[in-house]
């Protein structure tokens, strides 16, 4: 069951990190502006620079998160269970700010930030030319959802670490490289002749679905923390 425990975890992680909104809708609207304004060649370099800027930042703190948690896992044995009985009340938490807080009232796809640090973001979208502004760009969007995904780091690394190396690393190579799918998608969509409206519409059309997505697995990932600090107690 522990194992089954573990692989819920890291599979909803995934699947959360996939359902979070804020950074495929930023860029959604800086490869929108990119297109408008250069080549579509131009436009597809910047999104990739973009998209790297924010493998860039997973990975940084993937890495750190993982690291963090070896040394507490391996310095601190009696401090394993109480670590993830607090990542299920953080898993718990971010579920109920994902199903009531994590989009505006609103009928548009407006999420939780501030409408002067939306307003900002989508200045810099536009503003965004050379491949290291892009980069840094990409890089930068993530730590307004860390609250929401460092978390999931965590989960997932305190399971992965009873992994064998091999699987190991592949699964955290795996974590990192699928949390860009999403940017993929939305460039695909454009590539099939879809625009900024047709994509927000579709947005919007998907959010009570990403709401209840979001909500249930953050909570069955709380549950599986639970299950696994209990087991690991002993």
């Amino acid at each position: 069951m522990s194992i089954i425990a573990s692989i819920i975890i890291i599979v909803l992680s995934m699947l959360i990190s996939f359902c979070l909104q804020l950074t495929p809708g930023t860029f959604a609207i800086f490869y929108h502006y990119s297109i408008a304004k250069t080549s579509s060649k131009k436009a597809d370099d910047r999104a990739l620079s973009f998209i790297l800027g924010v493998e860039i930042f997973v990975t940084i703190i993937w890495l750190i998160i993982y690291f963090l948690t070896l040394i507490v896992f391996y310095n601190f044995e009696d401090l394993k269970s109480i670590f993830l009985f607090v990542l299920a009340g953080i898993s718990f938490a971010n579920a109920i700010i994902a199903l009531f807080f994590y989009y505006r009232k609103s009928r548009a796809t407006a999420l939780f930030i501030s409408r002067k640090t939306a307003k900002s973001i989508t200045m810099r979208a536009q503003k965004a030319k050379t491949r290291s502004d892009c980069i840094i760009f990409g890089a930068l969007i993530g730590l307004f959802e860390l609250f929401l995904t460092a978390p999931l780091y965590f989960a997932s690394a305190s399971v992965i670490l009873n992994f064998e190396a091999l699987p190991r690393i592949f699964t955290i190579a795996f974590c990192i490289l699928f949390s860009v799918l999403p940017l993929f998608i939305t460039c695909y969509a454009f590539k099939l002749g879809n625009n900024l409206a047709n994509i927000e519409r579709f947005r919007t059309k998907i959010k009570p679905a990403v709401k209840i997505v979001l909500f249930f697995s953050y909570l069955t990932v709380g549950l599986a923390a639970i299950y696994l600090g209990v087991i690991n107690n002993g």
